[in-house]
């Protein structure tokens, strides 16, 4: 059985920009084909992983949704200039960081470049104190216009090779963390719900298309196709590092993040608040005036709405060939998965309905001892959430 640390850098390794995520896909078939008692395709190509609830309520369960983002940011073949190929982003990318990376050319075969630029020393001044934009940078694959053009085409996808890199004291860094690590959160949550009673049924989904795009499509048609009751959003958000204010960013190693705000459900805020209290889990709070940028915005809005809930992984340097996680905060994502999965009753479907779930979110704050509550870690309050995309640069 592989560990967790093995997980997160098999997928890391894999390389499936938006729209190509071939590969990733069948690294999540091969895993939920151990944990879940069925397992669909999409006709986008999302992943959906099924575990029945143990107990039956008539013909049909309470249905439970728990999601992550397999695809990550890469680029895209646009020309071939004498052997050199020019190239857009999908998703974004920080052009500062683009510079003397090594990157795949998914063409007819697989090549291995390095994205180069005019050297310093034919730069202007001026120059040489402004990033290079995107337009002037190129990937050398080292083979002739003839050959290049045989095996690269226009529309070819192209992804960072980067291998991960372990650090010290569990915090590892590498390429596609976003999304990757709560991808593997969502695999290890599967499997430790395998031997756990559950009263509803469990819909553990990798989806597409996440980075591309500015309405989620692969997160919403897996939830159009499931229709859950009741639906979690597993992502990433940034962390504590240099030129981040405080206040405004969690902590790696202090346990996965709860958000609450206008796009979260307030009965589902509570339910995994008091499930990771319950259960003694390091946890913070992050908070949202508005769109949280992420699967959990356009999920809500399938069919008459979903509650939902978001759960977010520290991550240090988004966007960026070293994005750095705590490995901790992996394995206290999907317990915290696992105790809330696990602490759904039929009840609570039923609460859902109409406005008892108002009643409920009061109702259901946790009590927290003395002991705890210097145990408890400190919420982090942020203003809105700057995760990276084109779109909004």
């Amino acid at each position: 059985m592989s560990t967790l640390a093995e997980l997160v850098t098999k997928f890391s390794h894999a390389h499936g920009a938006s729209g190509f995520e071939d590969n990733v896909r069948a690294l999540v078939l091969r895993e939920m084909k151990k944990y879940a008692d069925d397992v669909q395709i999409t006709p986008l190509g999302s992943v959906i992983g099924i575990q029945r609830a143990r107990s039956k309520r008539g013909t049909e369960n309470p249905r439970l949704l728990v999601e992550a983002h397999m695809d990550e940011i890469g680029l895209l073949v646009t020309g071939i200039e004498e052997g050199f190929l020019r190239f857009i982003e999908i998703g974004h990318f920080d052009p500062r960081v683009l510079p003397s990376q090594n990157v795949l050319v998914h063409g007819r075969k697989t090549l291995a470049g390095v994205i180069g630029a005019r050297p310093p020393h034919v730069l202007t001044a001026a120059e040489r104190q402004k990033s290079i934009p995107m337009r002037d940078l190129f990937i050398d694959v080292g083979m002739d216009d003839a050959r290049v053009r045989e095996l690269v085409s226009v529309g070819d996808f192209i992804t960072l090779d980067r291998n991960v890199v372990s650090l010290q004291n569990n915090f590892v860094a590498g390429k596609a963390m976003d999304n990757r690590s709560s991808l593997v959160a969502v695999l290890e949550f599967l499997r430790r719900l395998q031997n756990a009673k559950h009263a509803w049924d469990v819909y553990a989904v990798a989806n597409v298309n996440e980075e591309d795009s500015s309405v989620y499509v692969g997160a919403l048609t897996s939830t159009f196709a499931i229709r859950p009751h009741l639906a979690l959003c597993l992502d990433v958000t940034h962390a504590q590092q240099p030129g981040l204010r405080e206040e405004y960013a969690p902590k790696t190693g202090q346990g996965p993040c709860i958000a609450r705000g206008a796009n979260v459900h307030p009965f589902v805020f509570e339910k995994l608040r008091a499930a990771a209290t319950q259960a003694n889990l390091a946890h913070q709070i992050t908070v949202y005036g508005d769109n949280t940028e992420t699967n959990a915005w356009l999920m809500q809005l399938v069919g008459e709405g979903v509650p939902t809930g978001l759960v977010e992984i520290p991550l240090r340097y988004m966007h960026t060939s070293v994005e750095t996680i705590h490995l901790d905060d992996v394995a206290n994502a999907a317990e915290l998965l696992r105790a809330f999965a696990t602490s759904l009753t039929l009840e609570d479907a039923d609460a859902l309905q109409g406005e008892k779930f108002v009643r409920a979110a009061h109702s259901s704050k946790p009590r927290i001892g003395k002991k705890r509550a210097q145990q408890k870690s400190k919420s982090r309050v942020r203003q809105r959430r700057i995760k990276s995309r084109s779109r909004r640069r």
